[in-house]
């Protein structure tokens, strides 16, 4: 069967081309109601949908939108990644995916392919060391997209164009080591040397500034990416370090990775080597994804509002103006009189992962 042409809709509904266009394709150009309600019973009784090439002509938009994460096995993104599709779809607008495992050159084959779908908005969940010589393309490619009337979102750091929400990470971090220490809490291991990934540094110094200010120093610290493997290797560290550190220890040592999805990792892992969580082995993590809710025991972590995080993402890709909308007062003063960035705070929640026994 030979697909419907936007002709035979004018044809039926006996309108022009260009009529039918307007009202089908999304132009601001469109006729009366009548007509337009004519043609749109035309286009459902023969069953024709739009092309969306078209429509974008007609709009000056495509109706796309560009994500980006890093992981999107990683339970802090695929959060994001939902919500802001779920928020997108009700705005009849899409959502192109991409995942770039934290690569560059795989980020910046993503970027340019976005751009050339010719998406309306790039929105880019996690940090990355943008600005730097090895990530001048990536600047490069977002200031231009920026230039051509594109919006871009970031969510983790600022990009350098754009507008940012951004984690008070360091403060979070300092704010969950001082309620472990008020716990109780003596013993820690923390994870260092992520290279590249700015929120983490900045999480893992806040923690180890409040330990410094209790005069408290880390008995460990472990090197181990932020993904779930890294959390099976911080554990398998654990379990080495608890082998040749002095016995007799009374508190257990307290872990804090610096991503939910590495402290899942070390705690699954823990459990598999038969490691006793908390008795042993205490856990916390960062970001507040569902899952630490499910785990066993419950993660302790730093609850960010990640579905007001995606919302407010959203909010800003579909307020921006396209590249053609009319160069009017109201138009220009919008984006000047909100601030670029937005910083948001999480909450500490203190779980079963870190609790001590009745004997502290």
């Amino acid at each position: 069967m030979p697909a419907v042409r936007l002709s035979d809709v004018a044809q039926d509904a006996g309108v022009s081309l260009a009529t039918a266009s307007r009202v089908l394709n999304g132009s601001s150009r469109i006729p009366g109601r009548a007509v337009a309600e004519k043609v749109e019973a035309s286009a459902a009784k023969l069953g024709y949908v739009p092309n969306a090439q078209a429509q974008a002509l007609a709009r000056s938009r495509s109706g796309l939108i560009g994500l980006v994460v890093h992981d999107i096995a990683d339970p802090y993104f695929a959060t994001i990644a939902r919500e802001v599709q779920q928020q997108v779809f009700a705005s009849q607008s899409q959502v192109l995916l991409t995942q770039t495992d934290r690569e560059i050159d795989t980020e910046i084959r993503a970027l340019r392919s976005l751009i050339a779908q010719q998406v309306d908005a790039l929105v880019l969940v996690g940090s990355h060391r943008y600005g730097n010589e090895s990530d001048a393309s990536i600047s490069t490619l977002l200031e231009g997209f920026d230039r051509n009337g594109g919006a871009v979102v970031g969510m983790g750091q600022a990009v350098g164009v754009g507008r940012t929400i951004v984690p008070d990470n360091a403060a979070a971090a300092h704010e969950l080591a001082t309620a472990l220490i008020v716990e109780g809490h003596r013993r820690f291991a923390v994870v260092k040397g992520i290279a590249g990934i700015p929120s983490a540094a900045d999480r893992t110094g806040g923690f180890i500034a409040a330990l410094t200010e209790a005069g408290i120093e880390p008995e460990l610290d472990v090197e181990a990416d932020l993904t779930r493997e890294g959390g099976y290797r911080l554990a398998e560290r654990i379990q080495s370090h608890l082998e040749t550190a002095p016995t007799g220890e009374d508190l257990p040592l307290c872990v804090f990775a610096p991503a939910d999805v590495m402290a899942l990792g070390a705690l699954g892992e823990l459990r598999r080597r038969e490691i006793d969580v908390p008795g042993q082995v205490s856990v916390a993590g960062f970001g507040g994804v569902p899952e630490g809710e499910d785990s066993h025991p419950t993660l302790t972590t730093i609850a960010l509002p990640l579905h007001e995080m995606a919302r407010q993402a959203v909010q800003w890709v579909l307020e921006h103006p396209s590249a053609d909308a009319p160069d009017d007062d109201s138009a220009a003063e919008t984006p000047a009189a909100a601030p670029a960035d937005v910083h948001v705070r999480g909450d500490v929640l203190l779980r079963g992962s870190t609790t001590l026994g009745s004997a502290d």
